[in-house]
C-alpha cells in the first residue's frame, strides 16, 4: 500500500506545482524513482491513475526515470554509482559512504496548461450580463442605504490592495463609488470607477461628481458649506458604465479593486486576465469580500441567485491568478475574503 500513498503524494505536488504556475491540467509526468527507494513504478502507475480521477492529473501521462544508488567518496568526495560488491570510489579507491541518492520518489518534470473548460469553470452556472444589468438597475436607488460598513475590515482590504498616496486605482463592479471617499482619504492619484449599470453609475456621478454635491465636498475633505472647486486640489474621479472586459482602458494603472463583485461575472479566467492586462508591471489586483464565503453564497441564494455563482476558494482564485501575478495575499475568515497579487507576468 505505500505505493498508493507515494501516488498520492504526486498527485498533491503536481497540484501544488499547478497551483504555483497558474495551470489546472497536467499533460505529462515523469518520475525520478530510485533503486533503493521501494517503489514499483507499475505498482504506482496503477494506483496513480485511479487516485488522479478528478484532479488536475486526470488522464496525465505518468513515465519514469530510474537512478542507481550512489555513495560518496569521504576522500575525494566523488560522486559515484553503488554496484554488486563495489563500494570503492573509483577515482581514489576509498570505501564510499552511503547517500540519499537512489532512495528518492519524486517529480522529474511536468506538463501542463490552463484549460478554461475544466475545473471549477464546470461548476458555474452560466450568467446572462443584460440579467445583471437589469437586477443592479433595479436596486440602485437603495444601494447606499443597505450598505453596513465595518471599518476594521475597510482598512484590512485596503491595505492589503495597496491603496496608498500616489496610485492611480481602476475600481471594477464600483456600484455607487462606496470606496470611493477612502482612495481620496489615502490620497491617490486618480480613480476610475466602472460598472455595468447604468443606475449605479448615475448615482456615483451625483454624488461625487455633482458640483453641488455635499457628498462629494465631504469626501473630498471639503465642508459642506464651501465651494465646492476645492476638489481640484484633490483626487481626479471618473465614472464610466460599462462592460470592464470590452472597455477601452489604459493600461498604467498600478491598483484593481474587484470589492463585493466577483460572483457576478461569468467567467473569472477571462476577468482576471482582462484587469492583467489593465495594470502596470508591479501593479496589484485584488479581489476582496467583506464577509466570510459561506455568508456570502447564503446571501447570494436569495433574489441575487440568478446572477451569481458561488464564490470560489481562495486557493482555487490564486490558481487563476497564478497565470499573471505572484499572490502574495490569501485570507478567507468568518469575517472577509482577500485574494491579492502584484502583476509579473
Amino acid at each position: 500500500m505505500h505505493e498508493y500513498h507515494g501516488a498520492v503524494q504526486m498527485i498533491e505536488h503536481a497540484q501544488d506545482l499547478c497551483r504555483e504556475r497558474g495551470h489546472n491540467k497536467v499533460n505529462k509526468l515523469q518520475l525520478l524513482i530510485g533503486e533503493a527507494s521501494g517503489y514499483t513504478f507499475e505498482v504506482v502507475k496503477e494506483y496513480f491513475d485511479e487516485a488522479a480521477i478528478g484532479t488536475v492529473c486526470e488522464g496525465a501521462e505518468l513515465t519514469v526515470r530510474k537512478t542507481d544508488v550512489m555513495l560518496r567518496c569521504p576522500k575525494c568526495n566523488e560522486l559515484f554509482p553503488k554496484r554488486i560488491l563495489m563500494y570503492d570510489c573509483p577515482i581514489c579507491g576509498t570505501p564510499g559512504n552511503p547517500t540519499d541518492a537512489g532512495k528518492e520518489m519524486t517529480i522529474d518534470f511536468m506538463e501542463s496548461e490552463w484549460v478554461e473548460a475544466i475545473g471549477d469553470v464546470l461548476s458555474r452556472k452560466a450568467i446572462d450580463k443584460a440579467d445583471v444589468i437589469a437586477f443592479f438597475d433595479e436596486i440602485a436607488s437603495g444601494w447606499d442605504e443597505a450598505q453596513i460598513r465595518e471599518e476594521d475590515k475597510i482598512t484590512a482590504i485596503l491595505d492589503a490592495a495597496g491603496v496608498v498616496a500616489g496610485v492611480k486605482v481602476l475600481d471594477v463592479a464600483c456600484g455607487t463609488g462606496v470606496l470611493v471617499p477612502d482612495y481620496v482619504e489615502r490620497k491617490v492619484a486618480s480613480v476610475t470607477g466602472v460598472d455595468i449599470s447604468e443606475e449605479m453609475i448615475k448615482i456615483a456621478k451625483d454624488k461625487f461628481l455633482s458640483e453641488d454635491s455635499d457628498e462629494k465636498k465631504a469626501s473630498m475633505g471639503c465642508d459642506a458649506g464651501k465651494d465646492a472647486s476645492c476638489v481640484k486640489k484633490y483626487t481626479k474621479i471618473e465614472f464610466l458604465c460599462a462592460d470592464v472586459e470590452e472597455a477601452n482602458l489604459p493600461s498604467d494603472y498600478d491598483v484593481c479593486m474587484v470589492y463585493n463583485a466577483f460572483p457576478h461575472f461569468p467567467n473569472p479566467a477571462k476577468l482576471i486576465e482582462v484587469l492583467a492586462s489593465r495594470l502596470k508591471q508591479g501593479g496589484r489586483l485584488t479581489i476582496a469580500h467583506s464577509m466570510s464565503r459561506k455568508q456570502l453564497d447564503s446571501h447570494h441564494a436569495g433574489p441575487a441567485a440568478k446572477v451569481s455563482n458561488g464564490l470560489m476558494s481562495e486557493d482555487d482564485l490564486a490558481l487563476l491568478f497564478g497565470a499573471y501575478f505572484d499572490v502574495d495575499v490569501k485570507v478567507s475568515t468568518d469575517q472577509m475574503y482577500i485574494v491579492s497579487g502584484v502583476k509579473v507576468r
